[in-house]
């Protein structure tokens, strides 16, 4: 395996050794995870929902807001405390601000809903239809 960060040697190892990077002419070198390409922008609130997370609507609510979550500790974790790593479901078809309002504005709901929940009233006026 090469060590260190020459790019170049790098570079020169793989194709002696008949390898190949992504390469496109409109997009250089692709090096990302093909979920985040567009942007690649993944803006993440951590935030604590232990009520509104063992709600039977918690799933549908995520997907109508177009979030997605996930454990503290990244990908593939579970949850601790009811604290989730709540961060936008898509990558691609708008810019980078629209992206990160859409989170903004969805955990702002969620804490109001968790809030509503807290007090032992409902939530269900409150679920946004599919964005």
């Amino acid at each position: 395996m090469q060590q260190g960060g020459n790019m170049k040697e790098i570079e020169e190892t793989f194709k002696k050794n008949n390898h190949g990077f992504m390469w496109n002419e409109h997009l250089g070198y692709v090096l990302t995870c093909p979920s985040n390409l567009g942007t690649g922008l993944r803006g993440g609130v951590h935030v604590k929902l232990p009520k509104l997370s063992t709600h039977a609507k918690f799933e549908e609510i995520l997907t109508r807001l177009r979030l997605q979550k996930r454990g503290t500790g990244g990908v593939d974790t579970a949850s601790v405390g009811g604290v989730f790593d709540i961060s936008n479901a898509d990558r691609l078809g708008s810019s980078e601000v629209d992206q990160v309002q859409l989170v903004v504005d969805g955990v702002k709901l969620m804490v109001e809903m968790e809030k509503k929940l807290e007090k032992g009233e409902s939530i269900d006026g409150m679920i946004p239809a599919q964005k």
